[in-house]
């Protein structure tokens, strides 16, 4: 049976000088991307021939999403809920690109790695093959995602266990403004 959910939307407005603040600590963690199948395998993910920071200084405002996939039902499959955050993450990146073309000079920021192709061209030392879908996580930038979703939206991370979806899973990315 198909993960039995609904959907909540939230945004939050700061500032890019107070999130970098509070949130930003690439040192901390790079170590966790390091641990992920996906750190040296994605164009999107550390490690990178760029500084992280000198994103984060281009921009002076951030609109924060979180996208709230709600479980009706306790305990449900967790398979089953990681297929329904696949295709929300589509409909997540979606609204993002939405607001980067209607706010000039903006940059969205997604909610984990990139899965725009189903090898990234990185692994095979390639240039990244659609350069125009590329786009960082807050995350792959050094942001503390956990805790700027328990500050800004009151929520705390909630994970999967035992084979069994969490009460909610959120994606949280956002917009860079000038």
């Amino acid at each position: 049976m198909p993960f039995q959910y609904h959907v909540r939307e939230m945004t939050a407005e700061t500032s890019v000088e107070e999130f970098v603040t509070r949130f930003v600590r690439v040192e901390k963690f790079l170590p966790f991307c390091q641990q992920c199948g996906s750190y040296n395998t994605r164009w999107t993910c550390p490690p990178f021939d760029f500084d992280p920071m000198t994103i984060w200084r281009s921009y002076t405002g951030l609109r924060l999403y979180a996208r709230i996939l709600q479980a009706d039902v306790p305990e449900q499959p967790l398979d089953e809920a990681l297929a329904a955050l696949k295709q929300e993450k589509r409909l997540y990146r979606q609204e993002l690109q939405r607001w980067e073309r209607e706010t000039p000079g903006s940059q969205m920021l997604l909610a984990g790695t990139c899965d725009q192709c189903e090898t990234c061209e990185k692994v095979q030392g390639h240039p990244c093959g659609r350069p125009e879908l590329l786009r960082y996580s807050i995350e792959a930038l050094g942001g503390d995602v956990e805790g700027c979703l328990q500050h800004y939206f009151h929520l705390p991370m909630l994970w999967g266990r035992d084979g069994k979806a969490p009460d909610y899973f959120v994606l949280v990315g956002g917009l860079l403004t000038k």
